[in-house]
């Protein structure tokens, strides 16, 4: 295959060099990026669109989420398959799967919907994904999009078994997209849902968000380039992985990751953390990586991608230099995991320590994003203040910044942030 049509991969260390004769923790970045996918090559879609239509969806929340349907069931072509399930206590088969040719009849359908009574979300999850498994070829792009504004109180409700279901789910070769409106859903749960079904994860605050985050969903299922992306990575002797920034380790030599679906043109960063041995002047290999992919493009065909990392170590007697592009990468996951600290915190009620958390990393980001002139980090830091204001003005006000936490640590850690209105 020509090297253009596949994945870009890019190594950097967080150091220019290393010196000899010293233990090292260094960082180093591993940068995925997607070619381009022309629009005539998009994969088709076999989507089903499962909504929340209970009591507490009345007004605002379901008039815009019946819009985003509308807008994402327009943008489907004669060759995409997709249903439509609602839920209240009751689950309903709006329309069957089946080919979006006659998209009119199933617009109506959706400006229809009127709210209802408690929320069945195990029986509308698992009515969709019975009816993606009608037209499952993994070859399309086969989602469930999940959208509720509750807690699940009948039919499945313990959030261990919603996540195993989900992952089950995810095994037949269905993903799945969870979308959290308002300030009641439970987070914790629709977030560890979309984990398990290696889909997205979005926190709605207020309706009139509903229409770009739907368009940026249905965006990245258009242009999907790489599926089922396994990262192996293989440290040289004297060498360990200690962790992956955004992702749990794994024990043992080596470390392996599986990433969520690339879209066109999109970039994907992982940062490594390494401990390094004492190592001799020369040259030296830190790294080894291998990269497998099933290109969209190609039928599914895998695609084997190999790189390797290596540095200079020096004498001792000069100082190396930051690779301010790495440092960057690990302070906006490290600013992730912030977030998910601060949330720990103030769950306890210390909501004066998840400030002094925030405050820190605040300082960090600032700092850098001056030096660089970097507009993602400036973004980051303003979104960081923000997160501060909030929890010190209002820290009895508590649930609609705790959604905003978890869900900014998901997209952080999926290398996917959302779109937001300042």
């Amino acid at each position: 295959m020509d090297q253009n049509k596949q994945i870009k991969v890019e190594l950097a260390l967080d150091k220019t060099f290393l010196t000899a004769g010293r233990k090292h923790t260094a960082f180093v970045m591993v940068k995925l990026t997607a070619p381009e996918l022309p629009a005539k090559d998009r994969p088709a879609q076999n989507l089903s669109f499962v909504i929340d239509r209970s009591g507490s969806m009345a007004g605002e929340k379901l008039n815009y989420t019946k819009k985003a349907t509308v807008f994402a069931l327009g943008h489907l072509g004669g060759e995409d398959y997709c249903s439509i399930v609602t839920f209240d206590d009751q689950v309903d088969l709006l329309y069957p799967a089946a080919l979006a040719k006659n998209k009119d009849l199933l617009k109506r359908g959706v400006e229809s919907l009127y709210p209802g009574g408690c929320t069945n979300l195990s029986g509308g999850f698992l009515k969709g994904f019975g009816e993606v498994k009608k037209y499952y070829q993994p070859e399309r792009i086969n989602r469930v999009l999940l959208l509720t504004d509750g807690m699940a109180n009948t039919g499945v409700i313990e959030p261990g078994d919603l996540v195993k279901l989900t992952k089950e789910v995810a095994t037949s070769g269905i993903t799945v997209s969870t979308f959290g409106l308002g300030d009641d859903f439970q987070e914790d749960l629709l977030k560890e849902m979309a984990e398990a079904g290696k889909g997205n994860f979005y926190y709605i605050a207020s309706p009139d968000q509903i229409p770009s985050i739907f368009e940026q969903e249905l965006s990245g299922l258009l242009s999907i380039v790489a599926q089922n992306i396994r990262v192996k990575a293989k440290p040289a002797p004297g060498v360990t992985i200690t962790g992956v920034l955004g992702y749990p380790p794994d024990n043992g030599d080596g470390l392996n990751l599986t990433l969520p679906d690339l879209y066109s043109s999109e970039t994907k960063v992982l940062v490594f953390t390494l401990a390094i041995a004492d190592l001799f002047e020369g040259e030296s290999s830190l790294l080894e990586l291998e990269i497998e992919y099933a290109d969209v493009r190609q039928n599914l065909a895998m695609v084997n991608l190999q790189a390797n990392l290596k540095t200079n170590i020096r004498a001792d007697g000069e100082e190396p230099l930051d690779n301010l592009e790495v440092i960057k990468q690990v302070e906006i996951f490290r600013a992730a995991e912030v977030r998910e600290e601060a949330v720990q915190l103030a769950d306890r009620g210390d909501f004066e320590g998840s400030r002094r958390l925030l405050e820190k990393q605040l300082h960090k980001i600032s700092n850098l994003a001056h030096d660089l002139a970097d507009e993602e980090l400036t973004n980051e830091a303003n979104d960081l203040k923000d997160c501060l204001n909030r929890i010190m003005m209002y820290p009895n006000d508590y649930k609609s910044l705790r959604k905003h936490f978890v869900c900014e640590a998901f997209q952080v850690k999926m290398g996917r942030r959302q779109k937001k209105k300042r």
